[in-house]
C-alpha cells in the first residue's frame, strides 16, 4: 500500500521512495530523517513527544535520546527556514518536538494548523509572594480559569500540563503561541502577603505579541473570586467567544465562595500532583482536603482529589486497609458527581476507581464523560487507553495513552509505564523493553515498572540482565510480590498476564 505523499512551503515528500524535492530537486535527507518528517507531516500541529519520534525513526529498537537531537538538527539543517523565517520544527521544552508549518497532502485537502475557533493557553501565574510554598495558590488561580474556560464550546483552551510546561523559564509569547499552536497567551503573576493579594494579569495577541490588555488587582484574600471572574470575563470578550445562556450561567458560576476551602484544596492538590508519594505526605493530603470539604461541604473538587488520594493509597498499600481506601474513595468520587455533574475530573477519578474494581461497564462510561466535557482531560485519555491494554486490544489502546502524553507532559514517567505494558501485553517486546527502561531513569526508585522490564527481558533471552533489573528491585522493596501486584490489575482476560509471568520464569525469577 502506497504511503501518503506531502507538500509544505516548496517541498514535496513521498516516504515511499525516501525522497525530499525542494522545487523538484532532491534534498540530502537521510533514512531516519526521511521518517522523523514523515512522522510530523503525518500530526502537524500536534506536540510528538520523544518517544513518539523515536518510536517512528527507530521502531523496536533501544537509542540514546542524542541520536534523536542529532536527526532533528540535521533536518532542521536541511530544510532551513520556513517562509516566517523561523524554523518548520519547533522545541517544546522537556516534552518533544511540533512540525509549525502548513503541509497539504498532493491527493486531498489541505490540513490547518490552527484551529477555527479562538484559541488559548494560560501559562502558571508567577509567584511573587515571600513565601515559595506559595507557588501552590498563583498555579491554583491560573488551573481555576482553565477550568473555567473548558466550559465554554467557543473556546478551545489548552490543557493545564501544557501550558504550564513553560513555568519557571523567560518566554516569548509568540513562540509559545506558535509551539501549542494558539491564537491567545495569558500570563500573569500573584503576589500574597496576609489577607491581601495582588494580580497582576495580562492577555497577549500570540500573532504580533502585542499586549491586548493588562489589569492589576490590588485586592482583600477575599476578593479573590470576584478577581477570578473578572480575569475569565475579560479574557472571553477580547476574543469575541459567543456565549450561550447556559455557558454565561456557568461562566458565572464559581466551584467556591470559601477561601480556607480554596486554599485547603490548593495546597492539597498541589502535594497530590507533587513527585513525593508516600504515606506521611498521603497522610497531609487527605488532612488539607478533609478541611477544605469541612468549610464548603457543597464543594465538590475536594471530594474527587481526595477520592483520588485513596486511590493511590490503594495502588500503594500505604495504609493498614488500603482495601477500605478503593471503598471510600468509590463513595467520594459519587459525592463528587452529585455536586458537580459537570466536572471531567470527579468523573475521571470515578472512572478510576471502576478500572480497580474491575467494572469495566463504569470505567468505560465515566471516561465517556469525562471526555464529552473535555475532549482534552488527559486523565480521561489514559482511562481510555487503559480500558483498551486491560480488555485485550492494547494497540487500540497506545494512541489514547500517547494523547494523554502530549497533554499531561509532567506525568510523562507514569504514561510511559502504561505504553510498556501495551506493548508487552501485544507481544512487542523489544519495545517494551525500551519504555521501561526510559521509565527507570525517570523514576529510580520504582518497584512495579522494574517487574515487568524484568519479565520482557526473559522473553528477549536477556536472562542475565533480568536478574540484574530484579536484583536492584529487590534491593527497593524486598517484600514485593509480582504475583499480587499483577493481580489487582484489571486484565479482563488471565492469558495476558500468563503470558508476562512467562517471561520471569524463562529468566528462573519468581512469580
Amino acid at each position: 500500500m502506497l504511503r501518503k505523499r506531502f507538500a509544505f512551503g516548496p517541498f514535496l515528500l513521498n516516504p515511499d521512495s525516501g525522497t525530499l524535492l525542494r522545487d523538484g530537486e532532491p534534498v540530502a535527507v537521510g533514512h531516519r530523517g526521511i521518517l522523523l518528517l514523515e512522522a510530523f507531516l503525518q500530526r502537524p500541529g500536534e506536540v510528538l513527544t520523544k518517544t513518539d519520534l523515536i518510536d517512528a525513526a527507530w521502531s523496536g529498537m533501544a537509542v540514546e535520546e542524542s541520536n534523536l537531537s542529532v536527526q532533528i538538527a540535521l533536518l532542521r539543517k536541511a530544510l532551513g527556514p520556513s517562509p516566517d523565517g523561523g524554523d518548520w520544527i519547533a522545541t517544546i521544552p522537556r516534552v518533544g518536538y511540533r512540525f509549525v508549518g502548513p503541509s497539504t497532502s498532493p491527493d486531498s485537502a489541505g490540513l490547518h494548523l490552527q484551529p477555527t475557533k479562538p484559541s488559548l493557553a494560560v501559562l502558571a501565574f508567577a509567584n511573587l509572594s515571600n513565601d515559595p510554598e506559595q507557588a501552590f495558590f498563583a498555579e491554583g488561580l491560573a488551573d481555576e480559569i482553565i477550568t473555567t474556560l473548558w466550559k465554554l464550546s467557543g473556546l478551545v483552551v489548552i490543557a493545564r500540563n501544557s501550558s504550564f510546561s513553560y513555568r519557571d523559564t523567560s518566554v516569548d509569547v509568540r513562540r509559545v503561541a506558535k509551539d501549542l499552536g494558539v491564537r491567545y497567551v495569558m500570563e500573569g503573576s500573584v503576589r500574597r502577603s496576609g489577607n491581601r493579594v495582588r494580580i497582576i494579569a495580562q492577555l497577549n495577541d500570540g500573532e504580533t505579541g502585542v499586549q491586548i490588555w493588562t489589569e492589576r488587582y490590588d485586592r482583600e484574600l477575599t476578593d479573590i473570586f470576584t478577581v477570578q471572574d473578572e480575569v475569565t470575563r475579560q479574557i472571553v470578550e477580547a476574543p469575541e467567544v459567543t456565549l450561550t445562556p447556559s455557558e454565561m450561567t456557568a461562566l458565572a458560576h464559581s466551584r467556591t465562595k470559601n477561601v480556607e476551602a480554596l486554599d485547603c484544596f490548593l495546597r492539597g492538590r498541589a502535594m497530590l500532583r507533587g513527585p513525593t508519594q508516600n504515606l506521611e505526605v498521603y497522610k497531609r493530603i487527605a488532612a488539607l482536603l478533609h478541611q477544605a470539604i469541612e468549610a464548603d461541604p457543597a464543594y465538590a473538587a475536594p471530594y474527587a482529589a481526595l477520592a483520588m488520594a485513596h486511590v493511590i493509597d490503594y495502588q500503594n498499600r500505604w495504609t493498614d486497609d488500603p482495601d477500605r481506601s478503593l471503598v471510600e474513595g468509590k463513595r467520594l468520587a459519587d459525592e463528587a458527581i452529585e455536586r458537580d455533574p459537570n466536572d471531567p475530573f470527579a468523573h475521571s477519578v470515578a472512572g478510576l476507581v471502576a478500572m480497580h474494581c474491575k467494572n469495566f461497564e463504569r470505567w468505560s462510561a465515566e471516561a465517556d464523560a469525562a471526555l464529552s466535557l473535555n475532549p482534552n482531560y488527559p486523565l480521561a485519555h489514559a482511562l481510555r487507553g487503559n480500558l483498551h491494554i486491560y480488555s485485550g486490544k492494547p494497540l487500540a489502546g497506545i494512541p489514547h495513552i500517547e494523547r494523554a502524553m502530549r497533554l499531561d507532559p509532567f506525568y510523562t514517567q507514569g504514561y510511559l509505564h502504561h505504553l510498556g505494558v501495551a506493548h508487552a501485553v501485544a507481544g512487542k517486546y523489544a519495545a517494551a523493553a525500551a519504555l521501561f527502561r526510559e521509565r527507570i531513569l525517570l523514576v529510580p526508585e520504582t518497584d512495579m515498572t522494574r517487574a515487568y522490564l524484568a519479565a520482557i527481558l526473559g522473553h528477549l533471552g536477556e536472562v542475565e540482565e533480568a536478574r540484574r533489573v530484579w536484583r536492584e528491585l529487590m534491593t527497593i522493596n524486598p517484600s514485593y510480590s509480582f504475583a499480587e501486584r499483577i493481580g489487582r490489575m484489571p486484565f479482563q482476560d488471565q492469558a495476558d498476564v500468563e503470558r508476562i509471568a512467562e517471561g520471569l520464569r524463562k529468566a528462573g525469577l519468581p512469580f
